[in-house]
């Protein structure tokens, strides 16, 4: 695998449809998933004997395996579960008879074996939030109850955008954020560019009803026109500008969408930042989300 990158992981499993999987793993890495998305897209054709997949998978049965020096069965880590609506994550503390045997590090890890064997890789990104271990034992949910949890979510008809409205006082006075809190970094795994379009309000304060309407239309605008080019994580609108935040793949695009979308407002001043981001830090940074 160091022919592929050399902080890949890999693993041999039995497969979906095929009789043997083999999968690599990015390890939670951005970057790396990319990098296996693309050795995908170059993979063979899946047979008879191979499948291939660019993360780890789910297994149908419970995993035995031994760390540390102890025989552990996932099948008995029990789990309690609270679901976060505006992040649209299941936030999980998890607790196994093991625990009392291994110190917390071997804990922890064991905590995402069990998660990545009983969800897939992929999808532990994709629906779990916080992950904490418990320090005694509950009855919590078994495995299969946890597994019925998240496909209960992931089942629900609701749109997947949950949008949050609030606001913070920094140096230049009153910062509104409005963010999509559910927006997922695995599931635009290409789009490694934030991009940052500067409204310059020129009276240096907060926009008052009348020009809120203004640049609100003038943002869903560019929403539109950004459509399959780039996604749209918010907006913070503090005295003397607004910022919406994008990511993107191909900043030509880009580039082509914001020319257009410039000739068609009235005069205003804009600045466009771009820079690259491949783990979405804008999003902490500029939005204030976790």
């Amino acid at each position: 695998m160091r022919a592929v990158h050399r902080d890949m992981a890999w693993e041999l499993a039995p497969g979906l449809t095929a009789r043997h999987a083999f999968c690599l793993s990015p390890e939670g890495r951005a970057d790396l998933r990319q990098v296996a998305l693309r050795w995908l897209a170059s993979a063979p054709p899946v047979d008879a004997t191979w499948e291939y997949h660019a993360s780890r998978q789910p297994s149908a049965e419970a995993r035995t395996l031994e760390i540390a020096g102890i025989r552990v069965d996932l099948g008995e880590m029990a789990s309690v579960a609270s679901w976060d609506p505006s992040r649209r994550r299941v936030d999980a503390r998890l607790w196994h008879p093991s625990f009392e045997k291994v110190p917390q590090p071997v804990r922890m890890q064991l905590g995402f074996l069990f998660l990545d064997n009983l969800l897939g890789e992929d999808e532990v990104e994709r629906w779990i939030g916080s992950i904490d271990l418990l320090e005694a034992p509950t009855g919590g949910r078994t495995p299969d109850e946890l597994r019925a949890e998240i496909e209960r979510h992931r089942a629900d008809p609701a749109t997947e955008e949950r949008w949050i409205l609030g606001g913070f006082d920094g140096p230049d006075g009153r910062t509104l954020v409005l963010a999509d809190a559910a927006l997922k970094r695995i599931d635009h795994p290409f789009a490694d560019q934030h991009v940052a379009i500067i409204v310059v309000l020129e009276s240096g304060n907060l926009p008052d009803d009348a020009l809120a309407v203004e640049l609100n239309a003038e943002e869903d605008d560019l929403q539109a026109r950004m459509a399959g080019t780039a996604v749209y994580a918010g907006r913070t609108t503090r005295p003397g500008a607004r910022t919406m935040h994008f990511a993107a793949e191909n900043l030509e695009a880009v580039k082509t969408v914001i020319d257009a979308w410039a000739l068609v407002l009235p005069p205003r001043r804009i600045k466009v930042n771009f820079e690259e981001d491949m783990d979405w830090s804008f999003r902490s940074r500029e939005l204030g989300l976790g």
